[in-house]
């Protein structure tokens, strides 16, 4: 499939290309930056996880999130608005008033492919104005099972890798 600039387009497969993954990476980005909670959250799938795992040493990251303490561990799209819902009407005391924030994605990857389930990866650096801790820089890696529904790839999975392993003032899911 030859793209506007004559290259051609990387399939992964008959439905979904390299720049399908990337688009939706970039457009869940841009919608946690416009505080589009309802739309951010039509992206992800019912059953979905969005985890942010604690470092266990240095170099070792959690590894079950069911047994073990983490940052964050969202499990299922209810889940998931009822964080949008603590958000959007001030009950998230941690995190009011909101940041403004601006992610930044890079270095997308499809790592695996095999049938409606693709994984990918992708860097990432957050820009947070916070009005009570001040200006914040994040980054990390985010590593994401993506699914093939009908018409849309979603998101099923997606965990958050912090380069911290302390965090000077408090994260929420659209933070990082």
């Amino acid at each position: 499939m030859a793209r506007p600039d004559g290259r051609r387009s990387v399939m992964i497969n008959a439905n979904c290309s390299y720049e399908a993954v990337r688009d939706l990476l970039y457009l869940e980005a841009d919608l946690l930056d416009q505080r589009e909670w309802a739309r951010w959250a039509e992206l992800y799938t019912e059953d979905c996880v969005y985890w942010v795992p604690s470092w266990a040493t240095e170099d070792e990251l959690i590894e079950d999130p069911e047994i073990s303490v983490n940052m964050i561990y969202l499990t299922g799209k209810p889940a998931i608005e009822a964080r949008l819902y603590r958000l959007s009407s001030g009950q998230s005391y941690a995190t009011t008033p909101l940041a403004r924030t601006s992610h930044m994605v890079d270095t997308v990857r499809v790592v695996e492919n095999k049938g409606d389930t693709i994984k990918a990866s992708a860097k990432w650096m957050v820009l947070c104005n916070d009005p009570r801790w001040g200006k914040q820089i994040r980054g990390g890696w985010y590593d994401y099972t993506l699914r093939r529904d009908e018409k849309d790839l979603k998101i099923q999975q997606k965990k958050i890798t912090l380069l911290e392993s302390v965090i000077d003032g408090a994260i929420d899911i659209y933070q990082i």
